[in-house]
């Protein structure tokens, strides 16, 4: 298996050139307080989450600057949906979440931040320096909106 496999944190090298490496990536923006918000009505296949998704909860998601989305798309895994059409960020998500509201780490139940327009969507993440955390197991059960979270890298 490679690094890329189950629940995984991108580094910015992923698809940016001059990218940071996981070894670079500030380990405060990989550790602390996570806002989680639940999106569970869009963890349809192909469903696109826009910037009115995130508006209510702008304050929390720039309190914490980390942001973790529930859908129950991890209910998908080990089956061929998982990688099929999954929901994704539409451009102006990543942009709003990115530039407007500063977040640092974003994280996903999801195989990536985009079925199709994934290279894109990365890449709007990752030039302004937010860590991407794709293929968190199951935020369904978790009972609340603020959570302690820890995506530290390996270190090898």
């Amino acid at each position: 298996t490679d690094l890329h496999t189950g629940t995984h944190l991108d580094a910015m090298l992923h698809c940016v050139a001059d990218g940071k490496d996981a070894s670079e990536l500030p380990l405060e923006h990989c550790i602390g307080p996570a806002f989680i918000i639940d999106l569970q009505h869009k963890g349809i296949k192909g469903a696109l989450f826009t910037p009115d998704d995130f508006r209510p909860y702008a304050d929390e998601i720039k309190r914490d600057r980390k942001l973790l989305v529930k859908t129950g798309w991890a209910k998908h895994w080990e089956t061929a949906a998982y990688h099929d059409s999954f929901p994704g960020f539409s451009q102006e998500a990543a942009r709003y979440l990115a530039e407007e509201l500063g977040i640092h780490l974003i994280g996903m139940e999801q195989a990536s931040v985009h079925p199709t327009d994934h290279l894109e969507v990365h890449r709007i993440f990752f030039d302004r320096e937010v860590i991407i955390v794709e293929g968190l197991a199951d935020l369904i059960p978790v009972p609340t909106a603020n959570v302690e979270f820890f995506a530290v890298p390996l270190n090898f």
